[in-house]
């Protein structure tokens, strides 16, 4: 009997100078994970999530995931896919999922995961190019964060109004959780803003990119202060889904700008 993975029948393509994880979340929840690539062909995407990721998620088949990041193949940029089939692989000890590519989108960088060539991709040759857009990668994902934090703090009193908790419990609430959620994210952002000056001031060199960014403090700073379905079991109300959407778009954003960060110093290396 064929395996999931005997049964895809067209060629494959090894990425394998892309050997760092990724972030990517699932649609349904917005639950962010990690994940690498393994290949890639021109309807689907093999990846793994191996026992050492930090961040992991069980995924299933039929779950919707978004990549974010910009996958060409041909003249369309994917950057979701539905999984099809998943399997455990007990030579990189972990799961592997392959999934169908679906919904076109458009690449706000010059920099992406090319089929044709099987390779990460930056558009232009140029390295002062590269250094400035790395530049304005980082500066825009502080600016992203300090969104985050902004929508967060006016969301506390907003919360005070919708809770079905009792007028006396709701402080101990806004203490023990609210603020915590928007203190972190204050705290990532001024953490990420302090670094984005940093790599304008010292940085020199599109090469040093691996000297000044360590990814997994990066990625700790850029994912997300607030799960979705423990604020539902909290507040009980559908009317905060709104507000809660528009901070997880923004977070879309950032893991979009976290990937494209990851590609810029594969590329530096």
């Amino acid at each position: 009997m064929d395996t999931p993975i005997e049964k895809r029948r067209e060629e494959r393509l090894s990425i394998s100078s892309i050997n760092l994880p990724f972030l990517g979340s699932r649609e349904e929840d917005q639950a962010c994970f990690q994940y690498i690539i393994m290949d890639i062909s021109k309807s689907g995407l093999k990846f793994a999530i191996p026992r050492w990721l930090v961040n992991r998620e069980s995924l299933k088949k039929g779950d919707r995931i978004n990549f974010h990041l910009p996958l060409n193949i041909g003249k369309n940029f994917y950057n979701q896919g539905v999984i099809v089939w998943t399997a455990w692989d007990d030579s990189i000890d972990g799961e592997t999922c392959g999934t169908i590519l679906e919904n076109t989108t458009q690449s706000p960088y010059p920099v992406f995961i090319s089929l044709e060539e099987a390779s990460i991709s930056v558009s232009f040759d140029d390295f002062t190019f590269k250094y400035n857009l790395f530049c304005g990668v980082m500066k825009d994902t502080a600016l992203l964060k300090q969104g985050v934090a902004i929508y967060l703090g006016h969301l506390i009193p907003f919360f005070s109004r919708i809770s079905m908790y009792p007028q006396e419990e709701y402080p101990k609430l806004k203490e023990s959780f609210l603020t915590d959620v928007r203190d972190r994210a204050i705290e990532n952002h001024a953490k990420l803003e302090s670094l984005s000056r940093t790599i304008k001031d010292q940085m020199k060199s599109y090469s040093e990119i691996p000297k000044f960014v360590d990814l997994e403090g990066l990625r700790a700073m850029i994912e997300s202060e607030i799960y979705v379905e423990i604020f539902k079991i909290a507040f009980q109300s559908e009317s905060i889904m709104p507000y809660l959407n528009a901070i997880k778009e923004l977070e879309k954003r950032l893991y979009f700008n976290y990937n494209t960060i990851v590609m810029l110093y594969i590329h530096a290396l």
